[in-house]
């Protein structure tokens, strides 16, 4: 049976892509309490931020579905 035809396959891709990008944006988050530099920190937080953006991108177009 190809993927494609295997109910709820999409959804815990959509699930896995979420979880993916919490830990990126966890990950960054953490490494930005631990330096110093500040525009790396800045750098991080907007990775970060992004991550999470994403993720709103995604659970939005999960409610609608």
């Amino acid at each position: 049976m190809a993927a494609h035809t295997i109910p709820g396959f999409r959804g815990r891709r959509r699930l896995n892509t979420i979880q993916y990008l919490e830990d990126q944006a966890a990950r960054a988050e953490r490494l930005a309490k631990r330096i110093t530099d500040t525009l790396t920190i800045e750098k991080l937080l907007t990775f970060a931020g992004e991550r999470r953006r994403e993720i709103e991108v995604i659970a939005g177009k999960h409610r609608r579905a």
